[in-house]
């Protein structure tokens, strides 16, 4: 699988059969990206987002599968869990037998019933902003790999907390890159944090 971040909490994940794209925004939030290609997109939220510029064309399906809330999906091969948590849509995805967990909003403290549903996790991509939350949510988890996201970026017209806040909360390094390619039998023995630069 190849994972490539897009700024906010955008991410576009490409599997062996199916790419998938997680929160695409519009480009007046200051960066551009149009012209993705993608089979499922994901909402964390409700929104009227209009795809159009987004999103070109499908790469494996005939049709484009929009999730914008909570349910069970299967797609392709691809399963998809969304909990609702307040506002918003946890996602639980299981994909090219990676389990990944996308939580947008950490406004809301998870219940029990949520962190044994994101059990097992191998990939956590969760927001900068509530460190001391995220660490707790990290520690109840144990993810592999864990991905920050909505962070402070140059050119975003978001007012997002800085990455470094987050990073010394967690109290680890981390590698940073473009883009990761991962695989189940790839995954780290311990716990790594992976800082993707954003792409345009």
């Amino acid at each position: 699988m190849e994972i490539k971040y897009f700024g906010n909490s955008c991410f576009r994940l490409k599997g062996k059969q199916i790419v998938l794209t997680i929160n695409p925004f519009d480009p007046s939030l200051g960066i551009k990206i149009s012209g993705l290609t993608t089979d499922i997109v994901l909402f964390s939220e409700k929104k009227d987002t209009y795809l159009s510029p987004l999103v070109t064309k499908t790469v494996s399906r005939e049709k484009l599968f929009i999730v914008d809330g909570p349910g069970e999906y299967e797609v392709g091969g691809v399963f998809i869990l969304g909990i609702s948590i307040g506002k918003n849509t946890l996602y639980v995805v299981t994909m090219d037998d990676l389990r990944l967990i996308f939580l947008s909003d950490l406004k809301e403290k998870l219940s029990d019933k949520q962190i044994e549903d994101i059990d097992g996790t191998d990939i956590l991509f969760l927001p900068a902003g509530d460190a001391k939350q995220a660490l707790e949510i990290i520690n109840q988890v144990e993810p592999q790999i864990i991905i920050p996201m909505a962070y402070k970026l140059p050119e975003l017209k978001l007012d997002l907390p800085p990455l470094d806040s987050f990073l010394k909360e967690i109290g680890q390094e981390a590698t940073t890159t473009d883009k990761l390619i991962i695989s189940k039998d790839k995954l780290p023995l311990e716990k790594e944090v992976v800082v993707l630069n954003a792409r345009n």
